[in-house]
This record gives C-alpha cells, sequence and structure tokens, in this order.
C-alpha cells in the first residue's frame, strides 16, 4: 500500500508485445468494478482490443461502458491533441483552422515526445475528473503501449518539461508529472512469460525506469501452466508408465510439463531478484477462451486471473 494506506488511483500496465498485457489490464478493471468502484480501462495509440475481451465492438475516444461501473476508451495521440488544446481555447473551429492547416500538422507531428505527452495528459484527466462532488473515476487502469514504447510514454511529460522550460505548456505538462510520477497517485504493473526474451525485456525496462522505478508494485507471469504431480511423486511413481500402453508417450508429455513448471519458477526468482518486486503467477486460460478471436472472456475467467494477482496485495 502506498504511505497514505490508499491504493493509487491510476495503474499502468505494461509489457513485452505478445505477453498478454491487454487481458491482465482487463482482468484488473474487473476486479476493481466488481467490488463497486468506477472504474475506467484506457487503450493507447489507437488499440482497440479490449471491447471484444466483452463481446462488444471497438470503442473510439468516446466513453464506451462495458459492464456496470466499468467503461473504456481508446486513445489516438490526435484525438487527445485536440481534445487538450480545444479545452484550452474553447473554440473548435478555431482549432481546426490553426492545427489541421498544412503547415502546422506536420509542426505538431514533429515535436518529440508530444503525442505520448498528450495521451498521458488525457490519463491525467481521467484521474482528476469530478462528478456529483467527488472523482468520476476511483481507478484509471491503462493498457499502455509495450515496452520500449511504454517506458517513452511513462517518460513523456518529464521531457516535454524538459523541452519547454516554461510557458503554459509546461505548466500542463508539470501537473501530468506531478500526478503520474507520485507512487501515491500512479503505480505500474509489469507483464512478462516464463520465456528468455520476455524476461530479458522486463528486466531491462525495470533497469531503464530510473526514478519511475517507485512507482512499480509487482510483475504479473503470464500464462503459466501448473504442475501434475509432485516432482516426488513423480520420482516415485513414474516407472509404472513402463508397463502402460504408449507410456513413453504419456512420461514425454509429463516430463516436459515439469520442465516448464521447471522453467516458470526460475523466471520468477530471475523477475524478483531483479526487481524487488512481488512476481504473480497467472493461469493460462487461452485452452478454454479465445478473447483475441471474437469470442469474449467470461467474466469468472478474468476474475480469477485478478484473484491471482491478488491487487490489494500488491498496495493497487
Amino acid at each position: 500500500m502506498t504511505m497514505s494506506g490508499q491504493a493509487p488511483r491510476v495503474v499502468l500496465v505494461t509489457g513485452k508485445g505478445g505477453v498478454g498485457k491487454t487481458v491482465v489490464s482487463a482482468s484488473l478493471a474487473l476486479h476493481y468494478a466488481s467490488i463497486g468502484l468506477r472504474t475506467v480501462l484506457v487503450e493507447t495509440a489507437g488499440a482497440t482490443n479490449v471491447s471484444a475481451l466483452f463481446g462488444r465492438t471497438g470503442s473510439g475516444y468516446a466513453l464506451t461502458e462495458l459492464r456496470p461501473r466499468l467503461s473504456t476508451l481508446s486513445l489516438t495521440p490526435e484525438a487527445a491533441i485536440e481534445d487538450y488544446v480545444v479545452q484550452q481555447i474553447r473554440f473548435k473551429r478555431l482549432y481546426t483552422m490553426v492545427f489541421k492547416n498544412r503547415v502546422m500538422g506536420p509542426f505538431i507531428d514533429a515535436v518529440p515526445g508530444l503525442h505520448d505527452a498528450v495521451q498521458l495528459g488525457k490519463v491525467f484527466d481521467l484521474s482528476r475528473e469530478r462528478r456529483a462532488g467527488g472523482h468520476a473515476w476511483d481507478r484509471v487502469v491503462v493498457d499502455a503501449p509495450a515496452t520500449g514504447h511504454g517506458l517513452t510514454m511513462l517518460g513523456s511529460a518529464r521531457s516535454m518539461m524538459e523541452l519547454t522550460r516554461a510557458g503554459p505548456l509546461h505548466e500542463g505538462v508539470k501537473q501530468v508529472q506531478d500526478v503520474i510520477g507520485d507512487p501515491r497517485h500512479t503505480a505500474v504493473l509489469l507483464v512478462s512469460l516464463a520465456e528468455g526474451l520476455p524476461v530479458n525485456e522486463t528486466i531491462e525496462l525495470w533497469e531503464r525506469l530510473g526514478e519511475s522505478r517507485a512507482l512499480l508494485r509487482g510483475v504479473a507471469l503470464n500464462l503459466c501452466l501448473p504442475s501434475p504431480i509432485g516432482a516426488a511423486d513423480w520420482r516415485d511413481g513414474s516407472g509404472v508408465l513402463d508397463a502402460v500402453p504408449n507410456g513413453a508417450a504419456l512420461r514425454g508429455l509429463v516430463e516436459r510439463r515439469l520442465q516448464r513448471v521447471d522453467q516458470q519458477a526460475a523466471a520468477a526468482e530471475r523477475l524478483h531478484a531483479a526487481t524487488g518486486a512481488p512476481v504473480r503467477a497467472l493461469s493460462d486460460l487461452r485452452a478454454a477462451r479465445d478473447g483475441l478471436n471474437g469470442r469474449p472472456w467470461a467474466e469468472p475467467d478474468l476474475l480469477r486471473l485478478a484473484a491471482q494477482l491478488d491487487p490489494s496485495g500488491l498496495g493497487l
């Protein structure tokens, strides 16, 4: 937990592409909604994968309700820039005239870090949005870009402060950095697999986080398989397979699974040793569900992953 005893309102989930961070983000967001917290699940860089996990059509920049107390939206740099500028000048037509012409368009695209900073700024806006005298959202879960881009986005507000030095934009991104960089308000959850490259990239990401290491609450080791039998029981009883038809093939299957279990344990040890953060093993549910091919994941599946993640135990 944070020093104040309150869990951070913003949770950024990132990891190497293909490790399942969207499913982990969705399970965490659904968990929050299931315990009564108003939650928004934010996709970045124009991704629209979350809605399919819940059997809905893709969402855009406008909020889409997925379940009671759970909504989602997809950020694009262009929409976030428009949103920010219109907030400042209060006149959308003027934004179109100034920022959508052939001169300013390429200039805006060329400003280093601006696209990431305005998306992070939208996350900040959601975290401070008010409704009926309180916060509109109790939790803002961000399915952040993969590894390198996720790191760039996390540091974008600080980079824009260094670039601008002073002025309204500097003050705006300073407000964002003051929240996004504060572990009382923001947490980072890394997602990895029990394989060499994802583990290496997760450790590299941790090493490159710099000051943002204080935000890390844990590492989710995704797609883990349970052991079919205890190691001691296998040593004592595996010989009986010699007298069973196809026993050699069965022995091979069990031994490969046990090797996988050992690999998972070794990966968890490496990640904990490198980051000092708790590592949570999450089950591989792909055999039961395939959310990426349009079939919605069952809510019990996602909530089971969230239970294994143990958000409260991570201070989330």
